[in-house]
């Protein structure tokens, strides 16, 4: 989803004209500017509906992935540790434990240095007590599952020897390891409260998209960020006093996406997030005004980039992602071949000096100019690409990046936006309305 940059100024006072909050829901038109339909034929596939509001009585589990194709871990905890395999008894060993997978089966060394190999599937840690499980720099409650990966060719399904960690938590435990880490401690309480509803049903959209998979969601900004048990008292009281609220639409979840800054401008989920979501209202594109002007990239650029390079990148992140754009050469020219309804760019073409043409969707365009690519040194932050709200010029044997607007996807609610409607005294309500025009706040459980 997101994360912040550095802390910007913060302000308060009276918002301007453009900026002020109407209590009566935005009339959305099914024919934008640019409509989202011109590009279906681009994007071919299936959206993922958002679980029914029916289906969520009570709080559910959530699986985040916190580690991902690792060879050993150590889990330290105050006390014993319990052990539990895909079937049998369980067992208890003193913390901490390194873990490692090797030939079918999981090593186990213990404080003293003794090892004991079992030959099990996933693995399952619980704390004695139920006390948290400390990995690495991040602390996690409940359970942590480690599960196989496996490779080969053809799906054959031989192990790789690594694994992958998957932090098996409560929904409402989960939320707040995500807001500590998405908003700065000093933000108005009703940000965070605002944040808490956004990412409950963000999260509630994410766990139906694959049940079969060992994971949910990811603990980074693939997903939401989020850094284990938390201790911020804001983010733990936004949480509780936002319990079970999520945002509906049409008797169906919405997936709450959110980023930290818009740049005055959002993008519409159809098009950020292809074959990924459905068409709905809350989650077009609309102005934003200037509630984010405070983010320290509201605004960005110039960013330069060798033109070779940077054409690499491209064809590397089609390569991986079976993308045309893979067949990409020396790139000779960007263009923004489609916007949406407030003027974003949602699609661009790229032709390279061959005079190959090639479409792609703007955000994706923007992970391909920051695709670290077989040869390619990764980029350091100020020359990652922080939106794909930008002007580009090429000339030569450089790529110039201007105008940039935002930081992030520009789909949903702007963090930085919203802070700055708290500090005008809007409440989360209001934000979450103004973010997701005609969705409704809805308590699950």
């Amino acid at each position: 989803m997101a994360g912040l940059l550095a802390a910007g100024g913060c302000g308060s006072g009276n918002a301007p004209a453009s900026d002020r909050v109407s209590t009566t829901p935005e009339t959305t038109t099914t024919t934008p500017l640019r409509s989202t339909s011109e590009f279906a034929a681009l994007f071919p596939g299936g959206p993922y509906p958002g679980p029914r509001l029916t289906e969520i009585a009570t709080e559910p589990p959530i699986r985040v992935r916190v580690r991902r194709g690792v060879d050993q871990v150590t889990v330290e905890a105050e006390g014993a540790l319990r052990l539990r395999g895909d079937v049998g008894r369980a067992y208890r060993y003193a913390a901490p434990l390194t873990l490692r997978r090797d030939a079918g089966a999981w090593v186990i060394r213990d404080p003293a240095g003794r090892g004991v190999r079992w030959p099990v599937g996933t693995l399952r840690l619980t704390a004695e007590g139920g006390g948290p499980m400390t990995l690495g720099e991040n602390t996690y409650p409940a359970t942590l599952a480690l599960t196989p990966r496996s490779g080969g060719t053809g799906g054959d399904g031989v192990e790789t020897g690594t694994f992958d960690v998957v932090n098996h938590v409560p929904l409402e435990t989960y939320l707040p390891g995500v807001i500590e880490r998405e908003l700065y401690g000093g933000w108005p309480l009703e940000t965070f409260k605002a944040q808490a509803v956004a990412a409950r049903s963000y999260a509630l959209w994410e766990r139906t998209i694959a049940p079969s998979r060992h994971y949910d969601l990811e603990s980074t900004t693939a997903s939401q960020v989020y850094g284990g048990k938390a201790t911020d008292t804001r983010a733990l009281r936004a949480v509780a006093e936002t319990r079970g609220q999520a945002l509906a639409f049409r008797g169906r979840v919405v997936p709450a996406f959110f980023s930290s800054s818009a740049g005055g401008r959002g993008q519409d989920a159809t098009l950020a997030f292809p074959n990924r979501v459905e068409e709905l209202a809350p989650l077009r594109a609309r102005e934003h005004g200037s509630w984010d002007r405070q983010s320290p990239t509201y605004r960005w650029g110039p960013v330069e980039r060798p033109t070779a390079t940077l054409s690499r990148r491209i064809a590397g992140w089609g390569q991986r992602r079976s993308h045309p754009v893979a067949g990409l050469g020396t790139l000779a020219r960007v263009e923004v071949a489609g916007r949406n309804r407030v003027g974003r760019p949602a699609v661009y073409r790229l032709t390279d000096t061959a005079g190959r043409t090639f479409r792609i969707d703007a955000e994706s365009f923007r992970n391909a100019c920051n695709h670290t690519a077989d040869g390619t040194i990764p980029l350091e932050k100020p020359t990652r690409l922080l939106s794909s709200d930008v002007d580009i010029a090429v000339s030569g044997a450089a790529v110039r990046f201007t105008g940039g607007r935002g930081h992030g996807h520009g789909v949903g609610l702007s963090q930085w936006g919203a802070m700055a409607m708290a500090r005008a005294g809007h409440g989360y309500t209001a934000i979450l309305d103004f973010y997701y025009p005609g969705a409704r706040l809805a308590r699950l459980y």
